[in-house]
């Protein structure tokens, strides 16, 4: 097309406007015929966000080769550590205090099988035709003499989801390394990605049984980030992403 864009039905983003000023700001950008989808955005405190010299980002090389292996991913995941560290302090005149700037991006190479997710995105996949499963978010582990039960392990996890692991001006919070926030996508048939974390939804288990791109799961997916939407007055984005036939 004369605008350099590139077709691609197996990818598309829902969002959900709560803020005439567009808080987050979602920054959406596509790569190599479109199969490369990041998605950025800063955040502040009380619908403030950071404003850096956006001209300054320096992202890293995107391009893995063919058939990358998980270390080659990891480094990349480093570099736009790095990168989103540097944009946040990139202006001295911003006057957001720098303890509470903070960036949250995904980077999904989907015909490679990888992704990078950092900070305020709740990961959802499915393989084959079972439900989609939620991919937890890094955070700290329990003790290995630890046991807990099943209802102690959901409160756990819940806890674990909500922690900041984005990056803040002093790198990555909670203690999150930069592998850990890499994810392997190589057998995944459907994909959600969210702001919202679906799997607190009183829908989630319909969610989780509808294909991503049903009139149900649309329609849920959307009730979900209007209520998470309104109670954070924030606006919200949902990836979806399905495997095309043949590959």
């Amino acid at each position: 097309m004369p605008n350099g864009h590139v077709h691609y039905e197996a990818c598309d983003q829902l969002l959900w406007k709560f803020t005439e000023q567009e808080y987050p700001a979602f920054r959406i950008d596509r790569y190599h015929y479109s199969r490369i989808v990041r998605v950025l955005h800063l955040r502040g405190v009380r619908g403030y966000a950071p404003n850096p010299r956006w001209e300054t980002f320096q992202p890293p090389e995107y391009w893995l080769g063919k058939a990358p292996k998980r270390e080659v991913v990891e480094a990349v995941a480093a570099k736009y550590v790095k990168a989103l560290q540097a944009l946040l302090t990139s202006n001295p005149n911003d006057a957001l205090h720098p303890s509470v700037r903070g960036a949250s991006m995904v980077l999904f190479w989907f015909e490679l099988g990888w992704a990078v997710r950092i900070g305020d995105y709740f990961l959802y996949t499915r393989t084959g035709d079972e439900p989609l499963r939620v991919i937890e978010k890094p955070g700290p582990a329990l003790p290995p003499d630890v046991e807990l039960t099943d209802e102690q392990r959901a409160e756990w996890n819940k806890i674990m989801g909500n922690l900041a692991t984005d990056v803040g001006v002093d790198g990555l919070m909670s203690g999150i390394k930069p592998e850990e926030c890499v994810c392997d996508l190589r057998g995944v048939t459907e994909l959600l990605c969210s702001t919202t974390p679906l799997h607190h939804a009183p829908s989630w288990p319909r969610i989780a049984a509808s294909s991503v791109y049903s009139a149900e799961c649309s329609g849920l997916v959307v009730e979900a980030m209007r209520a998470h939407g309104l109670q954070r007055e924030t606006d919200q984005l949902t990836t979806r992403w399905r495997r095309p036939e043949g590959e």
